[in-house]
């Protein structure tokens, strides 16, 4: 069976490692507070329970930071992917309304339009490559 940890590191996107997650430091914390609690044998009971209430407490807020450390980070990815498809559609459809002019002009203008063809045709593939591009940046 493989180890949160392990699988965590194995599935990590590299550029994105700081990002993630502190699993790592949240373990040592857990395993630091153990060590360093009260012995129950020691004092009273109360006094171990103040003592892992303010752990907890000091816990969850450090986990609350890495959640907003993460939420941050994707809202930032969604809005950058958010831009870069609306660039690429409106460029998509701005080439295809000069696809259009040209087909649609092909008949007036004959030689004209042969020069031109060839335009739209070079920005559609530059089109496509993008579109592969920025899907790939999606899911790598």
């Amino acid at each position: 069976i493989m180890k949160f940890t392990e699988h965590l590191s194995a599935h990590i996107t590299p550029e994105w490692r700081k990002q993630y997650i502190n699993y790592e430091e949240m373990k040592c914390m857990l395993y630091a507070a153990v060590e360093q609690a009260p012995s129950a044998e020691l004092v009273e009971p109360d006094v171990v329970t103040r003592y892992f209430a303010k752990f907890d407490e000091q816990f969850f807020h450090y986990c609350d930071k890495e959640l907003a450390k993460i939420n941050t980070f994707y809202s930032e990815k969604l809005a950058e992917a958010t831009r870069k498809f609306g660039s690429l559609r409106n460029e998509l459809s701005e080439a295809q309304e000069d696809e259009f002019r040209a087909k649609e002009g092909m008949f007036r203008h004959r030689p004209k339009i042969l020069r031109k063809r060839d335009v739209p045709a070079r920005k559609i593939q530059e089109l496509k490559l993008a579109f592969s591009e920025f899907y790939l940046s999606l899911i790598l």
